[in-house]
């Protein structure tokens, strides 16, 4: 028995695509600790297999180590196999016993299914551009977009690292919006109260990094092709934002998307 079969069997048991394990959840389901090359090289964590029965485990059980994030203590695990699950054998048992019956374009459909039912996957490459300090940046800095697109805020409060994911038809106008609310909250004087500050869950004290995805710094990639996310479609910047929001939930960091 290999000291790694606790993982297999944990992973084999779970139903999620993804899981974003911290490095001491993986030694509490060993039952022992990690050796120092596990927190210390991302080779360790590299899914060669072979006479490597700890990569073994992982791949056995039909997972790979997507990416690791060792400063943070997190190691994230992608499933390589989806099983059909009870119904939908049940519902294809069916099918075959009363296949007979079924019309020709009933039969061409049931051939071109399979192909369109194997496992996809979809990842997205996008690139931040730093604006910097909010506290700092004026309103009409050149940097800051004019158009729709996704937009960051990384704040510090108590200690602890926080962050929003915004998708909107106007970054600039957001900026704007949001600074304006900021100073007059941290001036004491009324002003025109838009509520960005509430609904983004913001402290207008907190010390604040603003960044921006620009048009053409994110791509969307389907089992390895891939084009350029067009931001101005509504629909395909909330997918991009829900994506980045995702990969920064899965590093423990607290995070929310929000759609203006």
């Amino acid at each position: 028995m290999s000291k790694y079969d606790p993982l297999r069997e944990h992973l084999a048991r779970l139903d999620d695509v993804v899981w974003a394990a911290k490095l001491d959840d993986l030694e509490s389901i060993l039952g022992s600790g990690l050796p120092k090359s596990a927190r210390d090289h991302r080779t360790w964590w590299a899914n060669s297999g072979g006479s490597l029965v700890h990569q073994n485990a992982w791949l056995d059980a039909g997972w790979r180590v997507e990416r690791t994030d060792l400063p943070r203590d997190v190691v994230v695990f992608r499933r390589l196999r989806i099983g059909g699950t009870s119904l939908a054998k049940s519902a294809n048992a069916a099918i075959a016993e009363s296949s007979d019956r079924r019309s020709s374009g009933e039969k061409m459909l049931a051939r071109a299914m399979p192909a369109l039912r194997q496992p996809v996957t979809v990842t997205l490459r996008a690139e931040w551009t730093i604006l910097g300090d909010m506290h700092k940046i004026p309103c009409s800095a050149a940097g800051i977009p004019t158009g729709a697109g996704i937009s960051r805020i990384v704040y510090l409060r108590d200690g602890d690292t926080g962050s929003v994911v915004i998708s909107t038809s106007a970054i600039q106008l957001f900026y704007r919006s949001l600074r304006l609310e900021m100073k007059a909250a941290q001036d004491g004087v009324p002003s025109v109260d838009s509520g960005l500050l509430e609904r983004l869950q913001l402290n207008a004290s907190d010390p604040m990094e603003f960044d921006v995805i620009r048009p053409g710094n994110a791509w969307l990639l389907t089992d390895g092709r891939g084009r350029k996310a067009d931001l101005d479609l509504d629909s395909e910047r909330e997918l991009v934002g829900q994506l980045l929001t995702l990969q920064e939930s899965q590093g423990g960091m607290p995070v929310q998307f929000v759609t203006l």
